[in-house]
């Protein structure tokens, strides 16, 4: 009887992750899953800013004075309260 060696599939074809680097992985994708949160959040301020301007006036609004509003300087932050204040006025 021949013995046959395990495919590589099962050999376990990559190394073992250290200690350290299993540590960064965690926390680097803690760090994403909390800046994910922040800016999530940052669009619900978008939105919310849209929901508190009378829908007469929010009809009046053209770009400008939509970008005018957003009190964030610079992206990604800019872009995801630009993209929470345009879809509250998805109807």
């Amino acid at each position: 009887m021949r013995t046959q060696s395990l495919p590589a599939k099962l050999r376990g074809s990559r190394p073992l992750q250290s200690a350290a680097s299993s540590a960064t992985t965690r926390a680097s994708h803690a760090a994403s899953s909390s800046e994910a949160y922040r800016l999530s959040r940052i669009q619900a301020d978008g939105w919310n800013a849209a929901h508190r301007i009378g829908a007469s006036a929010l009809d009046k609004l053209d770009e400008m004075q939509i970008e005018s509003l957003n009190p964030y300087a610079s992206d990604p932050e800019r872009v995801r309260w630009h993209a929470g204040f345009a879809s509250a006025l998805v109807y």
